[in-house]
């Protein structure tokens, strides 16, 4: 019967396969660490995406020199969702112009309590619109299986008003 001692005396020194067990134990996190990276700009392209198409629509129903508010309202909004006021294709996957909200604004120039000037006016008031949206983001499975829960991207943009 070999003794215990002499089985490690055997191995001791020996360096063969060593390789092997430094990438066994690095492997799993280094794949951990690639699905994170990859995940997290998923992420970023998908909120850099809408952001991009929040501030083209606001800009276009802020300049909008249709008479018919709703009909800037639905131009603009599928140009947000669609990047075309007609037609185009969905800037990300799912998003949909019924998740877009625009909200005009009249607010005042000048701020009364502070007399700070917010907008360079000949006039006491101006129009604002603010588009915005909140997006359920479908992560790719890395997310939900950290523990995370739901993730919702929530973006907005304001523009002073130019046309109507």
């Amino acid at each position: 019967m070999i003794r215990l001692s002499e089985i490690i005396r055997r191995f001791k020194g020996e360096e063969n396969g060593a390789a092997l067990v430094e990438v066994a134990i690095i492997v799993p996190f280094l794949l951990l660490l690639s699905a994170g990276v990859f995940e997290l700009s998923n992420i970023l392209n998908t909120r850099l995406l809408l952001e991009a198409g929040v501030e083209d629509g606001a800009r276009y129903i802020a300049r909008c020199n249709d008479s018919n508010w709703n009909n800037c309202v639905t131009l603009g909004t599928n140009l947000a969702v669609n990047g075309a006021v007609t037609g185009g294709s969905q800037r990300v996957k799912g998003w949909l112009t019924t998740q877009v909200t625009v909200t005009p604004t009249h607010t005042l120039a000048v701020d009364p309590v502070t007399g700070t000037e917010l907008y360079l006016s000949s006039t006491a008031n101006v129009d604002v619109v603010e588009v915005s949206t909140s997006f359920p983001y479908a992560d790719l499975g890395l997310w939900s299986y950290l523990g995370f829960g739901a993730l919702t991207i929530t973006v907005s943009h304001q523009e002073r008003v130019f046309g109507w």
